[in-house]
């Protein structure tokens, strides 16, 4: 086996982070717009006030988001001879061993193309996770059979380049365990 493999980082695209950023500030502004206009009618402003506040606070606290990863310099996926890092999304897998994932594939979800890791324990590793992050990730993990969802746009490296190197080296990984 070739011990000299370097590790691969990752890190999120700052121009694609500004555009997430200000699309995320753009519905900000329009649930402003729907929560304080004042030309509505009695009948519908309470539910274009709502549907502002939602606006509000879950396009705010992406633009937060945004422009956090915009801002620090941490790398959003790191690829070794143990395994992988992946801070890409809310819902990153963090730190995962070769010798715990189960499958590698691609899908496209909503029109996104995605590297999905199915894990040999997948109930552990959700266990470990956070309350609102727990949910998010069985959701995902009930739509797709795929514990660890990797989004092409948190990388700047094509996503089938990314695979293509996760699946040789957690393909080295599985050359090396004895059967």
């Amino acid at each position: 086996m070739n011990t000299s493999y370097e590790q691969h980082v990752e890190y999120p695209s700052r121009g694609r982070m500004a555009w997430f950023a200000a699309g995320s500030a753009l519905f900000v502004g329009a649930g402003l717009f729907l929560m304080f206009d004042p030309s509505e009618d009695a009948g519908s402003s309470m539910i274009s006030r709502v549907i502002g506040l939602l606006s509000i606070l879950f396009f705010g606290l992406c633009f937060v988001y945004y422009l956090v990863k915009m801002i620090k310099k941490e790398p959003s996926f790191v690829i070794n001879e143990r395994g992988f890092i992946d801070s890409s999304s809310y819902t990153s897998g963090g730190d995962i061993s070769w010798e715990d994932v189960e499958h590698i594939f691609m899908y496209e979800l909503m029109g996104q193309q995605m590297i999905g890791v199915k894990l040999k324990d997948e109930q552990a590793f959700l266990e470990r996770q956070s309350g609102v992050k727990r949910k998010l990730m069985t959701a995902s993990t009930n739509m797709v059979d795929a514990t660890i969802s990797i989004p092409q746009n948190s990388i700047t490296l094509p996503l089938d380049q990314l695979y293509l190197m996760m699946i040789n080296q957690w393909q080295r990984v599985q050359d090396t365990i004895p059967r």
